[in-house]
Formats: C-alpha cells, structure tokens, sequence
C-alpha cells in the first residue's frame, strides 16, 4: 500500500538535508562541446545511418536542449497545481504545508535551471535552437483536467525523471560532467517529489468513485496523447536546428530516417519509461482495479 511506505515528515526531512541551488550545480562552469549529453537510450542517434558521427553529437546536444525545454514545457502547470494542494489545508497539517510550499519552490528552480542550461547550449552551437511554443496554454489545458489526472501525470514525469538519471545517466563516464550534474540534481527533488505525488493522490482517491478514478485515467492518456503530439512538433524544430549547426540541407529521405529514430526515443523518454516503471504501475493499481489495462495497452501502442 501506498500509504504504508510515505509520509510529509519523512518528504520535509529529505528536502531540508538534500537541499541545493542553481549555483551549485552550475559552479561557474559551462558545456563540453566534445561530449555527448545524453545517454544513447534516451538521445537516439546511433542508429541513424545518414549522419556521421560529427553530425549525431551534434544532434545528442541539441536533442539536450530540447530535453530540458520540454521538461520545463511541460512541467508549467505543477507549480499552481501543488500551490493549490497546499491551500487546501493551510491551517491543518503545518508539516504537509511546508513541504507543499517546498515543493513548489524546488519546481521554479527547475524552471530556472533548465533554462539557464538552454541559453548556454544555444550560445555553445552557434544557434537557437527552436522550442515549441505555448507553455501557459498547456498548462491551463492539463489544470483544466481533474485534480487527479493532474496528479497522475506529476508521478508518470517524476517516476521518469528517476529512472533516466539512475539507470541511464549516472553509470556513464563519458557525458559532459555538467548536464549530468543538471539531471543529477533534477533527480534529487524529483524522487522525493514522487513519494508525496503518492501521499496527494491517495487524499484525492478516497472519496472518489471507481467511475471517476477510472475517468482521471483516462484524462491521464489523453494528456499523453497532446504530448505525443508536441514531441512531434518539438523533433521538427530539432530538425531545422540540426541543419544550421551542421550548415548542410538534409534531403527528405534523411529527414524520415531521423524522424524514425526521434519519435522511438522521445515516446520512450517522455511517456513510455513513466507508463511502464514499476512505481508508477504501483500508483495506477492503487488508483483504480482495471487501470492498468488502459496503462498497458497505450505503453505498448506507443513503443510498437
């Protein structure tokens, strides 16, 4: 059970002692230009056979910056969704109100974080490199959903933030020592944020019915579909920057090939490592009995 394995005390505790600023992870330093910055699972590139190797490093460290732009995309509307949580109670549970407020504060670090990251990969490459647009917009979209399909998309993004850094970003010696830091450091807030995304979604299940539970599920996987959709948009802005910096036209053959690649991995980095992590299955059982049936079927849809 959920509630047997998580408390607001034990979440304050760990982020008082773990806690940690934007300086501190940057240290006055910038990128390695000669490193890749993602990790072959996530970034993709090493299949792609119309690019040399110049050319995927290239497209690793813009792929990088899209990394952390869609990140802070998408993570937008968790700031007033757990500002609201924390509202609901303000004169009652002093120990969950200031982890609440905590919470949110780590969440506009991030903001400020990847941001930072971004401006100093555009400034690297030589390029802007495009971002889609309308974060405000998405984020009214997914508030507009029920309280708990807001909060079931939190845990899919935290439970993948972790997965990423620890299976996938951590063992390798061989990434720029920076953007490691900037996931390790994004991982340190999200894994304690994930444990209190299971605290908020057991309050907001108890007095739903299983209709309801069932409905907030799929109102989770119609926000993963728009998603699908904006990493569709984001590979195409990824593509015109991969042009500039390697100051060369891809034909539309080659076009397609990286478009193969890309859609693989984005689909495994921002919606099918969440689907499929143990956690996160754990959340959904909770949640409702036949959930992830739903889960399941739209994890393998998107990996076919």
């Amino acid at each position: 059970m959920l509630s047997n394995q998580h408390s607001y005390e034990d979440c304050l505790s760990h982020s008082i002692k773990s806690e940690w600023t934007v300086d501190d992870c940057f240290q006055d330093r910038n990128f390695d230009f000669s490193k890749r910055f993602l990790p072959y699972r996530i970034a993709g590139v090493d299949g792609i056979t119309c690019l040399n190797d110049d050319e995927k490093l290239k497209l690793n460290q813009i792929l990088g910056n899209s990394y952390c732009h869609v990140f802070a995309f998408v993570e937008e509307y968790i700031i007033p969704l757990v500002m609201d949580q924390a509202r609901e109670d303000v004169y009652g549970d002093e120990t969950r109100l200031r982890y609440l407020l905590r919470f949110a504060h780590d969440e506009t670090k991030h903001q400020d974080m990847l941001k930072r990251a971004m401006s100093q990969i555009d400034e690297g490459l030589g390029v802007e490199c495009g971002v889609i647009p309308g974060r405000e917009d998405v984020a009214e979209v997914v508030l507009g959903k029920s309280k708990l399909a807001g909060l079931l998309l939190t845990s899919l993004i935290e439970w993948f933030t972790h997965l990423h850094y620890v299976e996938h970003v951590r063992a390798y010696d061989d990434l720029d020592p920076l953007f490691q830091d900037i996931l390790k450091y994004h991982w340190i807030d999200e894994a304690q944020h994930a444990k209190a995304d299971s605290l908020m979604i057991l309050e907001t299940i108890k007095d739903m019915s299983e209709a309801d539970r069932l409905k907030a599920i799929d109102e989770l996987l119609e926000l993963g579909g728009a998603i699908d959709g904006l990493l569709a948009h984001q590979m195409e802005l990824d593509l015109e920057a991969l042009e500039k910096v390697i100051t060369r036209t891809l034909s539309a053959d080659e076009k397609a090939e990286i478009r193969t690649h890309q859609q693989r991995s984005y689909r495994w980095t921002f919606l099918v490592s969440g689907l499929e992590h143990l956690k996160f299955v754990e959340v959904i059982e909770e949640v409702a009995k036949g959930g992830n049936e739903k889960i399941v079927a739209t994890a393998l849809a998107l990996a076919a």
